[in-house]
């Protein structure tokens, strides 16, 4: 079957990759974004579109979720079978750098987005975040029913409260169809990249400067390959009943210091303990519910992730430094230079 999929935020780092195998897949693609990162969108624009299918059709409007007006008009005109809402500001310095902002663009915003695929009656996937399980003082995989602690941040802060939105929409709304996912912390090359997802950037560092400087050594996180993920999201589509509103999505559990040592069986660096720099999280997920109901596994291991982060590093070192970072990181150049 044929799919018309809206994507808002569809040149971003989830976002792209999401159209660019949807177009492969010879399924038809809107990707909405304001372009918040100053990402350079003709240079993501071809990779995403000179992979296509024939039949398939890629548009892309330069639109902000707050635009409510443009944003109602161009779902309407386009007529999807699903909406996959990723435009929500993704970094938790982001967030916190303007909180008004963020609750504009991640709460208010993003509740339109909702009300208007409800009233047309349009299934839409939403990401959360495993972030919400925050600090785990105990060695425990965290399920959805898990109960989970104050936000530590405006990121989580608005994704709780938009979980909790969506919650009570399906609860006036049973017919509604719609599903929240919580992902791991995502990595690997996407059209879009970003760099200043943990894996990412302790690959870039090990190759730029030959040494990983890691806080909270045995702080664990939960990651996922992007493709990974991306599959995960077509697992959903086809499969026509959704029985949870909830899931986890993520393939492995390390502690900081195994990610280190992962990137040392490719790049040669050294790991140099540091001080902590405000990141409160430790957390492992259990994902067995989605991968259970949907028939989904993971296949991407974190060596290949990594090895194909090092090779682009490697092959854009000088662009991504000439450039000042341009478009590949979601928080500010100040803040980017502190921690690597």
């Amino acid at each position: 079957m044929k799919y018309k999929f809206f994507i808002t935020g569809g040149l971003g780092y989830i976002g792209s990759m999401f159209a660019k195998k949807a177009l492969q897949k010879g399924h038809d693609v809107l990707m909405y974004d304001s372009l918040i990162y100053e990402q350079n969108h003709k240079k993501i624009l071809d990779e995403i579109l000179n992979t296509k299918q024939i039949d398939a059709k890629g548009k892309f409007i330069m639109g902000d979720i707050r635009n409510t007006e443009l944003l109602n008009k161009s779902i309407k005109d386009f007529n999807p079978n699903y909406v996959l809402h990723f435009s929500e500001l993704s970094s938790v310095y982001a967030c916190e750098h303007n909180p008004q902002y963020t609750e504009d663009i991640n709460y208010t915003a993003s509740k339109k987005v909702i009300d208007i695929c409800e009233q047309l009656n349009i299934p839409v996937i939403y990401n959360s975040s495993s972030s919400l399980y925050g600090n785990q003082k105990e060695i425990k995989l965290m399920t959805e029913k898990d109960p989970l602690p104050e936000p530590t941040d405006k990121y989580c802060l608005y994704k709780l409260k938009m979980e909790n939105y969506i919650k009570d929409k399906v609860k006036k709304s049973p017919n509604f169809k719609i599903i929240i996912f919580r992902p791991a912390t995502v990595c690997g090359v996407a059209p879009r990249m970003r760099l200043s997802l943990l894996p990412n950037h302790f690959t870039y560092c090990a190759i730029a400067k030959g040494v990983l400087r890691i806080s909270e050594l045995d702080a664990y996180r939960a990651a996922i390959d992007v493709r990974d993920l991306v599959d995960g999201y077509f697992h959903t589509i086809e499969k026509p009943i959704w029985n949870n509103l909830i899931y986890n999505i993520g393939h492995y559990n390390l502690s900081k210091k195994q990610f280190g040592e992962g990137i040392q069986e490719v790049v040669n660096c050294k790991i140099s303990p540091m001080k902590d720099i405000g990141d409160l999280r430790n957390l492992q997920i259990d994902c067995s519910l989605f991968n259970d109901e949907f028939g989904f596994k993971p296949s991407i291991t974190y060596k290949t992730t990594i090895e194909n982060v090092s090779e682009w590093i490697e092959n854009n070192l000088l662009e991504i430094e000439k450039t000042n970072y341009a478009g590949i990181i979601n928080i500010s150049l100040d803040n980017w230079l502190k921690i690597i």
